[in-house]
């Protein structure tokens, strides 16, 4: 066993979770810890050994030694073209091609005489209780103790972008030894029968027919890729070097997915709703610039629009009933407005009495406003629009634990 201050120095892992890069998460019940990098590290690029390592680390924390070996945290083939020092030139020798399967990293691991599971970051993660559940319904006698074994957790409710439909698993990925030694995904395969499947490989090919194929969003096996029924490859050097090769229509829907939320779409449209409006005061109220409302106006497609085409039916409904809802909350409160306006009305020639009049009608702010609007012979559109503007919400999904 590899103790984890012989892997990573002490001072270098308390920096990295001092400054939000790596977090420490404990076993609810087991003297066990896990170190993942953060989202806060993937926005701020922030790699270095300590965050590359942590990806899913498992550690004890009473004797300080590493009993689960995650892969380290990989990256695009593009960022190894562009001299970044977390991602050096690749190397000048043979790799293997396995698909990138679209779901949830699970470790898996024994400790305490019992196999357990976890995901890449939590013990008890909505993907890590679905793993742990997994393996107690199979035979893990096969499996050799002192090894992790790397799987992706597949199942609907965890779909990513990929459908996979009804299909359940655990696709093995790789393998580490005790020391973190790596085991071929071929040698920890028959180990791993009764339990799931293995990932699939292709056949050796030159990178840049790798690349021409997945930049032109088609399949290795020549058929024509929709973003939803593959997410790419991943190449293993000889060396153990791993980068990944994602299909461009992927990469697009998968930014898509796990990036536009409720706000967003309330952005979007916002837009293709107030294109009427005067295009700064529009920009100022959504928080766009003037030249994206004005451009807008001869695009012929709106933001929302654009968003909805070829994207999961799943992700459509959400979005239409996010807008329904919102079209919904502007419509009662435009009513409240013309209401309250409309019972003002007769004091329209005296401003400060219908002042007091309209202090006392309402205690809602934008109702308040709305009503001068009206009395001023100004449109209360754009006013409601931005009232209804909702709380920061997270995506329609999340990857955290891919």
């Amino acid at each position: 066993m590899t103790q984890l201050d012989h892997l990573i120095p002490p001072d270098d892992l308390a920096a990295a979770i001092t400054a939000g890069h790596v977090a420490r998460r404990t076993h609810p019940a087991l003297p066990l810890s896990i170190y993942t990098y953060t989202r806060t590290c993937q926005y701020e690029h922030a790699w270095t050994p300590v965050t590359i390592r942590c990806r899913g680390l498992i550690v004890d924390d009473k004797t300080g030694e590493i009993v689960a070996w995650p892969f380290p945290k990989f990256f695009n083939v593009g960022e190894h073209d562009n001299g970044q020092p977390y991602a050096p030139p690749l190397p000048d020798e043979p790799f293997e091609v396995y698909d990138k399967v679209d779901g949830s990293l699970g470790i898996v691991f024994h400790y305490a005489g019992r196999w357990r599971a976890a995901s890449k970051g939590s013990f008890v993660s909505e993907q890590a209780v679905w793993a742990q559940a997994w393996l107690d319904d199979h035979d893990t006698a096969l499996l050799i103790t002192g090894i992790t074994y790397l799987a992706e957790i597949l199942y609907p409710e965890n779909r990513i972008v990929v459908d996979y439909g009804y299909r359940r698993d655990l696709v093995l990925l790789g393998a580490f030894d005790a020391s973190g030694r790596e085991i071929r995904v071929r040698y920890a395969a028959p180990d791993w029968e009764p339990i799931g499947s293995v990932v699939r490989s292709w056949p050796a090919m030159p990178l840049t027919d790798l690349l021409k194929a997945t930049e032109g969003n088609v399949r290795l096996d020549g058929r024509q890729s929709s973003g939803m029924d593959a997410e790419g490859y991943v190449l293993r050097y000889v060396s153990g070097v791993r980068a990944k090769a994602k299909i461009s229509e992927y990469v697009r829907l998968h930014k898509v997915l796990t990036g536009i939320t409720e706000r967003d779409i309330w952005r979007y449209a916002g837009m293709q709703r107030l294109t009427g409006h005067d295009p700064k005061r529009t920009a100022q109220a959504l928080g766009v610039s003037a030249a994206e409302i004005t451009a807008l106006a001869t695009a012929g497609t709106g933001p929302l629009d654009a968003m909805l085409q070829h994207v999961p039916d799943e992700f459509d409904v959400w979005v239409r009933k996010v807008v329904a809802d919102l079209d919904r909350q502007a419509g009662e409160l435009s009513g409240i407005v013309h209401a309250t306006h409309d019972t003002l009305a007769h004091l329209a020639d005296d401003r400060g009495e219908f002042a007091r009049a309209a202090q006392q009608a309402t205690t809602i702010p934008t109702v308040r406003a709305g009503v001068f609007h009206l009395l001023d012979g100004k449109g209360v559109d754009l006013l409601i629009w931005r009232a209804i503007k909702p709380a920061a919400a997270d995506p329609f999904k999340n990857d955290e634990e891919g």
